[in-house]
């Protein structure tokens, strides 16, 4: 099967461009939310791009990290939960997402034990799907697809990274907690950081994820330098279901823009 590139933009002004390049599913995100990790786009750019011919996922998050704080990402509250839940809802209502063309939304919520760790030691902090939530954004969001985004990576980090892959149990419980809520997909770098830092872990859960039917989108620093590694360890091109890599592919650090010649680069190694 062959591997396609989805490509995060920011604004609607660069998705066309990217579906020029050879894009084959775009991530639209709010323009200048790049810094953020991507932030949830207005209900216009989904207007402007509603005529491509590949699928469009929209990132739905309402803020990235807190300023300033040592915090976890991805622990919203009630009232940013419910900011999420009405774009949903907003986005549904313009009735100009596709189902057959494989559209969708981009989300994840986490929840922490907060009695472990401190201010400074976030990550010794045990974190999990928070699954009540993801259910209510999964049921509104049907009948389009539904990625688990980068939050993934945080339960991750929860495992000791000197076990045996096999002996962690964070990534195994996160992976199955996002089955039993409905997801499609996940975009992982398989842990902190760079996608071929974790190659090892992001190649069993890529395998795991399988026996549950759900894509799992390797992105985290894929690059053209180091695409075809990645895509050779996750054996991408024998796996049963569709098969991404997550590439911004920008042409410099602090731009938006795509780069053409880093798409093409991608592109030529994926083939």
């Amino acid at each position: 099967m062959g591997i396609g590139l989805e490509i995060p933009v920011f604004g609607a002004g660069a998705a066309s461009r990217a579906v020029q390049l050879g894009a084959s599913r775009i991530e639209l995100n709010a323009k200048g939310s790049y810094p953020d990790g991507g932030l949830t786009p207005l209900l216009e750019d989904l207007k402007r791009v509603a005529l491509i011919n590949v699928p469009i996922r929209i990132m739905i998050r309402p803020r990235g990290p807190l300023p300033g704080s040592q915090g976890r990402d991805f622990i919203y509250s009630d009232e940013e939960f419910e900011q999420m839940e009405a774009a949903i809802r907003k986005f549904k209502e313009t009735r100009l997402l596709n189902e057959e063309r494989g559209d969708g939304f981009v989300f994840g919520i986490l929840k922490e034990d907060p009695t472990l760790g401190n201010e400074n030691s976030t990550h010794l902090r045990r974190c999990w799907v928070d699954t009540d939530r993801c259910h209510r954004l999964v049921a509104a969001s049907r009948p389009f697809k539904i990625v688990f985004h980068r939050a993934f990576d945080e339960i991750v980090s929860c495992d000791n990274e000197g076990q045996d892959i096999n002996e962690r149990h964070a990534w195994k419980t996160g992976l199955d907690d996002l089955a039993a809520c409905g997801f499609d997909a996940i975009l992982t770098s398989g842990g902190l950081g760079n996608a071929i830092q974790n190659v090892g872990l992001l190649e069993a859960i890529v395998s795991r994820a399988e026996d549950f039917h759900i894509e799992i989108i390797a992105g985290g620093g894929v690059r053209r330098h180091n695409v075809k590694e990645i895509s050779r360890t996750l054996r991408l091109k024998e796996r049963k279901l569709s098969a991404l890599v997550h590439s911004a592919c920008l042409s410099s650090v602090g731009s938006e823009d795509i780069n053409a010649e880093e798409v093409a680069a991608i592109l030529s190694q994926l083939g």
